[in-house]
């Protein structure tokens, strides 16, 4: 059997693997290297590489594999979070921006409620002032009219004295005169 690792038996190191696992150079991905691992390092150096088959010195087919799967995962994981990462921010960009159309309504219809309220405060003030005024006319009115009668009676009074005065009459105990 010329091809590397096409005779011999594989030592499963890792039972979750995917493929076994045979190499004895621990990567930075993996732990302590395994027992026996030494002997076939040691193996390596006097037997040369092609000699015999398999994992001896150097990185077996199967290691390579492995970190192959491992790379491809990998590559994977990191395309997959950016998606979601790149969903994410574009549905956040949604929501901001509805959110700042409903932000955008609702101090809208509240300028509009304001300026609508100032309009019927202006109107209602507008009606006070005016009920203000013209209950100012009809009171001047009304003092202008008792002034009148007050002036009118003082002046029969006066004119009333002047004829008893005239006369010589006393007033009577009745009120009217005449």
């Amino acid at each position: 059997m010329g091809r590397i690792g096409e005779g011999e038996e594989l030592e499963e190191t890792n039972p979750l693997a995917l493929v076994p696992d045979s190499n004895p150079i621990p990567s930075p991905r993996r732990g302590p290297p395994t027992p026996g691992a030494d002997v076939a390092l040691a193996g390596a150096g006097a037997h040369g590489h092609g000699h015999g088959g398999g994992g001896e010195g150097g990185v077996s087919v199967g290691q390579v594999k492995k970190e192959e799967v491992e790379s491809k995962i990998a590559a994977w994981q990191i395309a997959e979070v950016a998606k979601v990462n790149n969903r994410f921010k574009r549905e956040e960009v949604v929501i901001n921006g509805w959110e700042g159309d409903q932000v955008e309504k609702a101090s809208a219809w509240l300028k509009k409620y304001e300026r609508k309220l100032e309009e019927k405060r202006a109107k209602a003030m507008e009606k006070a002032q005016n009920e203000v005024a013209k209950a100012r006319r009809k009171a001047e009115e009304k003092r202008a009219s008792a002034e009148a009668k007050r002036g009118t009676k003082v002046a029969r009074v006066l004119e009333l004295a002047n004829f008893m005065r005239a006369v010589g009459r006393a007033p009577s105990t009745k009120r009217s005169f005449f």
